[in-house]
């Protein structure tokens, strides 16, 4: 017999709100709008973080060669805030069928 992998809490609060979503479309739009608010927070941080590191000396080249890495966290989030989005509008608009 397999044993089963335990959930992370994190894993169960996004299949927790990806639920909600397709069930109220407002819950979607928030958490969309949220994530949207965290994506420019992480994308300010990463090009202060990228600034930092390319001026430096010893991480300069590095930054100049890896430096989309930094980006990944903005994008990641952004992502998440696409995928509720959509989710949510498709519960917009299977609500409100003319």
């Amino acid at each position: 017999m397999g044993r089963r992998r335990r959930k992370s809490m994190s894993e169960d609060l996004f299949d927790v709100l990806f639920d909600l979503t397709g069930m109220f479309w407002q819950i979607g739009a928030v958490v969309s709008a949220v994530l949207m608010f965290a994506s420019f927070w992480a994308a300010d941080l990463a090009v202060d973080q990228y600034i930092r590191a390319s001026t430096s000396p010893l991480l300069g080249p590095l930054a100049q060669s890896f430096g989309w890495v930094y980006f990944l966290l903005p994008l990641v989030i952004a992502a998440l805030a696409v995928i509720f989005g959509v989710k949510s509008y498709e519960a917009f608009t299977r609500d409100h069928r003319y």
